[in-house]
C-alpha cells in the first residue's frame, strides 16, 4: 500500500529514511516505559508514516502560501551550501528544495508570531513549582598540589614528593607557599576555585567531596599524578533566584506555547486533509519487443 496526501503520493523511501530515523529514539522510548515491544516495528512505521505525512502537509501549505522568496535570497544560500553538495546534484533542483524550505520557514513563523509573551505571574508560577529543579548543586572551593607522573617523574617519586609535601604541612608549613614553590600547578598557590561534581576527574572529586572545610586530605592517585587536596570550603546546594533564571524560564514558555501553536497548525491542515493509502502502483509491463520468447515445446 502506498500512502497519498491530497492527492501527492508519498515516496515509500521518504517513509523508510524516518523509519531509520526515529529507531534509536523508539528504541529509548520503550526502555523508559518498561514496554516489551512486540509490536515495536508497525509502530514505529505508524510514527514515522505519520511524520512523513505531516511534512508534506506543511509543504503542500508553504507552496500555497502567497509569500515572494527573493531569488537573490535562493542563490546566497545556494552559494553557502554548494560545496557540500555531490557532483550529481542538480542546481536546479537543490535552488528548488531551498526555496521551498524558505517556505516553510516564513509559514511557520507566521503560525507563531501571536504567541503571547509569559507574563510576571506565570514566570513566578513555573518558578515555584520546579524549586527543587532550579537549585544550584553543592559546590566545594579547593586548592591541591600535585607531582604529575610523566617522563620526567615516575609513580615512586611523584609519590615520596608529595609525601613529603603532606608531612611539613603537617609539621606547622602553610599549604599555600609549598604549593606555590613545589606543585608542578604552582599558579595561585594550586587554588582551583570554586566547582560543583562534575568538573573534575572522578578520583579528584570522590576526596575533596568527603572532606572538611580546613582539612588536609592524604596522598591519592588521579591520572594525571599524587596530589593533596585542602578544602576551603562547602556549599550546599541551594536556591537559584528567580533574577538569575527569569529569561531561560521566559525562554522555555515561550517555546513550549510556539510548539504547541506549531502543533495545532498541523493538526488543522490533517483535519482538512484527505489521506489514503492505495494500493501499490503495478509494475510496468514490459515493451512488445522485451517479451519473453516461448518456450520450445518439448519433442
Amino acid at each position: 500500500m502506498a500512502t497519498v496526501v491530497n492527492g501527492e503520493r508519498i515516496d515509500p523511501g521518504e517513509i523508510e529514511a524516518e523509519v531509520d530515523r526515529l529507531r534509536p529514539q523508539y528504541k529509548a522510548y520503550v526502555e523508559a516505559n518498561d514496554e516489551s515491544g512486540e509490536s515495536g516495528e508497525e509502530q514505529l512505521r505508524e510514527w514515522a508514516t505519520e511524520n512523513v505525512v505531516e511534512r508534506a502537509l506543511v509543504r503542500q501549505a508553504a507552496r500555497d502560501l502567497d509569500v515572494e522568496i527573493p531569488p537573490d535570497d535562493v542563490d546566497q544560500a545556494f552559494e553557502e551550501m554548494k560545496d557540500r553538495l555531490s557532483d550529481e546534484a542538480d542546481e536546479a533542483d537543490v535552488k528548488s528544495d531551498i526555496e521551498l524550505q524558505m517556505r516553510v520557514d516564513r509559514l511557520m513563523a507566521q503560525g507563531v508570531e501571536a504567541v503571547p509573551e509569559p507574563t510576571d505571574e506565570e514566570l513566578r508560577a513555573f518558578y515555584e513549582e520546579h524549586a527543587e529543579e532550579l537549585r544550584s548543586p553543592e559546590q566545594v572551593r579547593a586548592s591541591h598540589i600535585v607531582k604529575n607522573i610523566d617522563g620526567f617523574t615516575d609513580h615512586k617519586k611523584a609519590y615520596e614528593a608529595v609525601l613529603n609535601l603532606k608531612m611539613r604541612i603537617e609539621g606547622g608549613e602553610k599549604f599555600e607557599d609549598l604549593a606555590r614553590e613545589h606543585s608542578d600547578c604552582p599558579e595561585n598557590a594550586g587554588f582551583l576555585g570554586t566547582f560543583p561534581r562534575g568538573q573534575m576527574v572522578p578520583e579528584f572529586e570522590e576526596v575533596i567531596f568527603q572532606m572538611q572545610p580546613g582539612e588536609v586530605s592524604d596522598v591519592f592517585l588521579t591520572q594525571f599524578g599524587y596530589h593533596i587536596a585542602k578544602l576551603h570550603e562547602r556549599i550546599p546546594a541551594q536556591p537559584v533566584p528567580l533574577e538569575q533564571v527569569r529569561e531561560q524560564i521566559a525562554e522555555h514558555l515561550t517555546d513550549q506555547r510556539r510548539g504547541g501553536a506549531v502543533e495545532a497548525f498541523v493538526d488543522s491542515l490533517k483535519a482538512e486533509a484527505a489521506i489514503e493509502d492505495v494500493p501499490d502502483e503495478p509494475a510496468e509491463a514490459p515493451e512488445s519487443g522485451d517479451a519473453a520468447e516461448p518456450a520450445e515445446p518439448s519433442e
